[in-house]
C-alpha cells in the first residue's frame, strides 16, 4: 500500500501485557530503541516512562520521507517533531485520547499538548471520540483520519466458538489494577442474581490481586495471566465479557473479545466503548459503578439467549475494524500531511 518502505521504531520490547510480543511476525522492518523505563501513577493505573537512546540520529540517517508517533507525552513526539521542523517533512500524530467529558483545567499541561497536537500536519485517530478531542484542542477536522484499532481478528476468530460450559461464564480479562474496575465487577456480582447462576473467571494479574480475592465470592476464579493461546480460548467458552474500566483510552479487549463472537457488559468511560458498542445492540453500556454493573447482570441472568445474540451482533466490529482498515486510515494521513509539506 505504501509507495516507499515502512520502519517502525519501538521504545520497548514488552508491553504493558505479560505476553511476548510477537516480533517474528512483523511484516515490516523494525529496530527496537531499548533504554530503560519506570512508572508513574496516572488515573489509577502505572503509566510508563521510557527513556531511550535519542530517535533524532536515526531519523536524520534513514531519510524518511514522514513520520507517523504515537502519544503527545512521550520523548519520541518532540524528537520527531524536532525533525519535521529541521527537515521541513510532515509529522503525522497518532492518538487514542478520547473525549469523555469537559477537557480538565490543566493549563501547563493543556498548553504543551495544543503545541504537539497543531505543530501536526495530520492526525490519525482510532474513532469519533479521539476525533473529538483532538477538535477541542484546536486541531481541523479536514485533518483527522481514523484509523480504526484492530486486532490480529484472524488469530482471535480462527475456528468456531467452543461449547460453553454449564453453568454460563461471565469473563474479565486484563490486568488488576484499580482503573480497570475490577473490584466494582466483583461487587456488582455479589450482589446480582446472576451469582447463582453464572460463574465469573478473572484472568490477570496485578498489585490489586490479594484485596480482589478478599472482596470475591465463592464462584469467582482466579486465573492468573494468560498467554494469547489462552486468552482466547477463555474468549471462546466465555458467555459474556465484562469490562469494568474506570478510565481506558481504548481497551482492545473488546476487539478482541467480538473477533471471538464474545459481547460485553462494558463501562462507557472508554474510547473503545464509545466508538464500538450500541447499548442492546452488541454490548450493554454501563457507568463504572456497581449499581449500573449490578443491573447488567441481573438482565444478563434473566433471559438466558441475550448473551447470544449479543455476541453475535458484536462480530460485526471485527468486520470493520480490520488491521487493512488501520492502514488505509494511517496511510491517508500521511498522503494528507505530505501534500500540506
Amino acid at each position: 500500500m505504501l509507495d516507499g518502505g515502512l520502519h517502525v521504531y519501538f521504545t520497548s520490547a514488552q508491553g504493558q501485557r505479560d505476553w511476548r510480543v510477537p516480533f517474528e511476525e512483523a511484516s515490516f522492518e523494525y529496530s527496537v530503541l531499548g533504554g530503560f523505563s519506570f512508572d508513574i501513577p496516572y488515573r489509577g493505573d502505572r503509566q510508563p516512562v521510557y527513556l531511550a537512546p535519542p530517535l533524532l540520529p536515526r531519523l536524520a540517517r534513514g531519510r524518511y520521507d514522514a513520520v507517523v508517533v504515537g502519544g503527545w507525552s512521550h520523548l519520541e513526539a518532540v524528537w520527531s517533531l524536532t525533525w519535521s521542523r529541521t527537515t521541513r517533512r510532515p509529522l503525522v500524530l497518532w492518538s487514542e485520547t478520547p473525549l469523555l467529558g469537559p477537557l480538565p483545567s490543566r493549563p501547563l499541561r493543556s498548553a504543551w499538548k495544543r503545541g504537539i497536537i497543531r505543530a501536526a500536519a495530520a492526525h490519525a485517530v482510532p474513532g469519533p471520540s479521539t476525533a473529538r478531542y483532538l477538535e477541542a484542542h484546536g486541531t481541523s477536522r479536514e485533518r483527522i483520519f481514523e484509523a480504526p484499532n484492530a486486532v490480529d481478528i484472524e488469530f482471535w476468530g480462527d475456528g468456531s466458538r467452543a461449547p460453553r460450559p454449564a453453568p454460563p461464564v461471565l469473563l474479565y480479562a486484563g490486568r488488576l489494577v484499580q482503573s480497570k474496575g475490577v473490584d466494582l465487577a466483583l461487587r456488582a456480582f455479589g450482589q446480582s442474581s446472576m451469582r447463582d447462576s453464572w460463574r465469573l473467571v478473572v484472568a490477570g494479574a496485578g498489585p490489586e490481586q490479594a484485596m480482589l480475592a478478599q472482596i470475591a465470592t465463592s464462584n469467582v476464579t482466579f486465573v492468573g495471566s494468560q498467554d494469547r493461546e489462552g486468552l482466547r480460548a477463555l474468549y471462546r467458552t466465555a458467555s459474556m465479557l465484562v469490562f469494568p474500566s474506570r478510565y481506558d483510552p481504548w481497551g482492545l479487549v473488546l476487539n478482541e473479545a467480538a473477533s471471538s463472537g464474545l459481547a460485553a457488559v462494558a463501562s462507557d468511560a472508554a474510547g473503545a466503548t464509545r466508538d464500538l458498542l450500541r447499548h442492546g445492540e452488541n454490548g450493554l453500556i454501563v457507568t463504572p459503578d456497581v449499581d449500573a454493573l449490578r443491573s447488567a447482570f441481573d438482565y444478563l441472568a434473566t433471559d438466558q439467549k441475550l448473551a447470544d445474540r449479543l455476541g453475535d451482533a458484536a462480530g460485526g466490529i471485527a468486520r470493520t475494524h480490520t488491521p487493512r482498515a488501520c492502514a488505509e486510515g494511517l496511510l491517508a494521513a500521511v498522503r494528507a500531511a505530505a501534500s500540506r509539506a
